[in-house]
């Protein structure tokens, strides 16, 4: 009998593009007390082909399934995903906020967003102007969510982080992320950092704070544990023991 609990997440599935695959890595996956979607569940806002994941999923996965929104469910239709699937499929949207799970004697309170970008990118600077003000404030939000010294952790869709960007081009990384929330997470130092959307990237890398002072290399404590859960990366569901 296993001990501990065991948290499967993953991110950009994109719908059919990937739907094949990840039914396969469904069957391989094991029991797992909670299951993490990371964004991007489909894509460009089909929201037929969420379902279907979604229905893959359930015919393996018994256990709640909590969820953010990725940039590929559109922000207008966000309320029509969680009325056509919440209830349906029991998964729990998480928008800027946070929830405890508990398991096998285990507690860990989960932090839910979509993430924040550094800039917003040109098609969201020239649609969708208010996102710049709602990036910054959600930085604020998170910052106010993340604290505490309970087990945490931070799912969002985009990275709050530069760390797994990986191979992405440098003059594009503001508009792939959030480089501002990087102070967050070391003052917050949740105990898992779990994100999407950075199909180039590694997947995964320890924050670490800039060590150029001697107070600073005194003061570094533990780094903080990254990982991109994004399906281009992985080709597979990772699993988290708590």
């Amino acid at each position: 009998m296993r001990e501990g609990m065991r948290i499967a997440a993953v991110g950009d599935i994109h719908g059919h593009e990937h739907l094949e695959a990840f039914r396969a890595d469904l069957e391989r996956l094991g029991d797992v007390d909670l299951m993490l979607l990371a964004g991007d569940t489909t894509e460009r806002n089909d929201l037929e082909a969420f379902g279907e994941v979604l229905e893959a999923i359930r015919r393996r996965v018994d256990a709640p399934l909590w969820a953010v929104f990725g940039n590929n469910e559109y922000e207008h239709d966000r309320p029509a995903y969680v009325a056509r699937y919440g209830d349906r499929y029991g998964v729990r949207f998480l928008q800027d906020e946070s929830a405890a799970f508990e398991a096998r004697g285990t507690r860990v309170r989960i932090i839910g967003s979509l993430g924040s970008l550094d800039r917003p990118t040109y098609w969201q600077r020239k649609n969708l102007p208010h996102l710049e003000a709602a990036y910054r404030h959600r930085i604020e939000t998170l910052d106010g969510l993340a604290a505490g010294d309970d087990p945490r952790i931070l799912l969002t869709h985009y990275p709050p982080t530069y760390a797994t960007m990986g191979d992405e081009k440098d003059a594009w990384r503001p508009e792939l992320g959030c480089k501002a929330l990087e102070p967050v997470l070391l003052r917050r130092r949740p105990t898992l950092v779990v994100h999407g959307h950075i199909h180039k990237g590694i997947p995964f890398a320890e924050l670490r704070p800039p060590r150029q002072t001697l107070d600073a290399f005194a003061d570094a404590g533990a780094p903080v544990p990254v990982h991109n859960v994004a399906y281009p990366v992985r080709k597979s569901i990772p699993v988290f023991e708590f």
